[in-house]
């Protein structure tokens, strides 16, 4: 594969695939270079493992009412469920199900761990988040489970003027056929050149070049939607090299841990409405870390983990076989192991392991919110960075990658095309 193009763009996830659509809309000619078999990137519906789907990567609609793919889905006829945000109405303490009060209790104080990083935020103090939060509460370990699911990183590596920056309007629709199938939807159209990864990107001189296994592109500009821990890892060679400043600030915003263990049961074992949400916390031991399960999503006998940050980091590097057996066992602590004799098969993700994204999603240490910017420059008017990493206010968010696709093809066509 060889040819010359306006724009060649590397990655077919949510950024990449709109940022093809959109040079589609200004007549540009483009040509997207994905190094997985598929398209999608970090939104991910798998059907195969259970024959059902269920999203390995992202899953809801985050903001929902205003998030622009809440419209994609519409038209696209990929429909979610619209409801409140859901809070710990489903807690259990490793000996019980949390009471009324103790529920109340525990989402007060969550509220206010938030509105404490809020404010701290907000003072334009770029800190750790742990600085506002209280290391002693009783439900401390399911608030930085919390900021570890957010962030992909526990408090102290986590911004608090970042944090701040980030708009949530609250609603959070989780979308039934699965958000990576939302993303392929929007994509059918766009041609993609699978398996095909780019090593170099050669910069000097007039236009660029992209070395891949099937040839070299020769293009006007380039987007590169790939994840912050994939460019600072080298993995893509740039010649020249990328400037120290772009080098520091994709390591000042590296893409953090955040992955799930999922479940099959052969018939409901839980009791509890389709799409629950429960929380584990088990008191009688501290060093065990906080869970969140999504209990029989849409009705599937389904039950899925989620885990963030150091403890999903360090649950990859145990494996997965030892990632399982943890959160089989919060569920059997949970329910009964009784339901363990109802459970079909398993699966676990790994997105730290995964070579094409080395993570989950990307979030600003502390002392560098504003190093999110320094990734939205343009090198040279020729290469341009794209994804979820650079939105200033939609991070970590499939809406902000897809945002952040369109806005980058627009950045070029300002340079590409006559006034």
């Amino acid at each position: 594969m060889s040819g010359d193009v306006d724009i060649a763009i590397v990655g077919a996830g949510a950024a990449g695939l709109a940022a093809a659509r959109r040079a589609r809309d200004f007549g540009l000619s483009f040509v997207v270079l994905e190094a997985k078999n598929r398209i999608g990137g970090r939104a991910h519906t798998d059907t195969e493992t259970f024959g059902t789907a269920w999203d390995r990567g992202a899953h809801w609609l985050h903001s929902a009412a205003v998030n622009p793919l809440t419209r994609m889905a519409d038209v696209l006829g990929q429909p979610y469920l619209k409801r409140e945000s859901f809070r710990n109405r489903n807690l259990h303490l490793g000996t019980h199900w949390a009471d009324i009060e103790e529920c109340d209790d525990c989402n007060a104080e969550m509220d206010a761990a938030f509105d404490a990083v809020d404010a701290l935020g907000g003072s334009g103090l770029d800190v750790p988040v742990s600085q506002a939060l209280d290391g002693s509460s009783r439900w401390y370990r399911l608030i930085e489970h919390v900021h570890e699911a957010i962030s992909a990183f526990p408090p102290e590596r986590i911004s608090a003027l970042d944090l701040h920056c980030y708009y949530d309007s609250g609603e959070n629709w989780p979308l039934i056929r699965g958000y990576g199938a939302l993303i392929e939807a929007c994509g059918a159209s766009v041609p993609v050149s699978l398996e095909t990864p780019v090593d170099e990107i050669a910069w000097a001189g007039k236009g660029v070049q992209l070395a891949t296994p099937r040839g070299t592109i020769k293009a006007r500009a380039a987007i590169v939607t790939v994840s912050t821990n994939v460019l600072a890892s080298g993995r893509i060679r740039f010649l020249p090299g990328l400037p120290v400043e772009m080098q520091r600030a994709l390591e000042a915003v590296p893409t953090g841990f955040a992955d799930k263990v999922a479940f099959q049961f052969s018939r409901d074992v839980f009791g509890l409405p389709d799409t629950s949400y429960a929380s584990f916390m088990d008191e009688r031991d501290p060093a065990r870390h906080a869970l969140s399960f999504q209990i029989r999503p849409f009705g599937k006998e389904l039950a899925i983990a989620y885990l963030g940050g150091r403890f999903a980091g360090e649950m990859e590097r145990a494996g997965e076989a030892a990632m399982v057996d943890m959160a089989r066992a919060a569920l059997a602590d949970m329910f009964g192991s009784a339901i363990l004799d109802h459970l079909v098969k398993v699966a676990a993700t790994q997105w730290g392991n995964d070579p094409h994204t080395m993570g989950a999603y990307a979030c600003a240490l502390p002392g560098h919110a504003d190093q999110r910017t320094v990734l939205a420059q343009p090198l040279d008017g020729k290469i341009f960075l794209a994804g979820e990493a650079v939105h200033a206010s939609w991070f970590s968010t499939v809406q902000g990658a897809w945002l952040s696709g369109i806005d980058a093809t627009e950045r070029v066509a300002r340079s590409l095309l006559p006034v």
